[in-house]
């Protein structure tokens, strides 16, 4: 029996095309393309094995919410490629103010959360309050000019009363509210 070369190399290409789509399709369920920050799909699958461990073991557990202020405004000022650059500076600063074991993602448009594993409320707070500062005192070279950018920031940990990680990011997405409704580039607890 003989095999047809030819045959055999595309249908070998076709295949290996195929699994490029795949591994492609993979890598975007878990890491946001523009961010590089974990999905937010992959960040609960995290979240969710490090909220089993801190309870099994009693360790302290913290979240920080980050919602970036005004980004509408600046997509509609300068454009949506410029709010892009704002979002992907925003969470390369965030990368550079937490720890190594922390576990960050892009929750939603404006907003990454921050999974703080060992760590309590006040060392959460510490973490936000770096994060805000950093992002507010470092304007952002932008494609459009030096733009000064604001976050709110949400902190919350893991209570006795908290059954899971949704719940977690309920109270946090509150605080998250008062810091909007505070005027914005602040850190409020939970």
């Amino acid at each position: 029996m003989k095999i047809d070369e030819e045959k055999l190399k595309e249908q070998l290409m076709n295949e290996l095309n195929q699994l490029r789509e795949r591994v492609a399709q993979l890598k975007e369920a878990v890491v946001d393309h523009l961010t590089g920050l974990y999905s937010r799909p992959h960040f609960f699958d995290l979240a969710q094995h490090e909220f089993v461990r801190a309870r099994r073991f009693d360790r302290p557990l913290s979240v920080i919410m980050l919602d970036i202020d005004e980004l509408n405004f600046i997509n509609e000022s300068y454009g949506h490629s410029v709010g892009d650059q704002v979002l992907s500076t925003v969470a390369d600063r965030c990368k550079t103010n937490v720890r190594y074991v922390d576990i960050l993602g892009r929750y939603g448009g404006e907003e990454f959360v921050i999974l703080l594993p060992e760590a309590d409320i006040e060392k959460a707070q510490q973490i936000a309050e770096r994060v805000r500062r950093f992002v507010a005192e470092t304007p952002i070279s932008t494609q459009s000019g030096s733009i000064t950018v604001t976050v709110s920031l949400g902190v919350a940990d893991l209570t006795k009363d908290t059954p899971n990680i949704p719940a977690l990011i309920d109270r946090i997405e509150k605080a998250i509210h008062f810091a909007k409704q505070g005027g914005g580039d602040r850190v409020e607890t939970a």
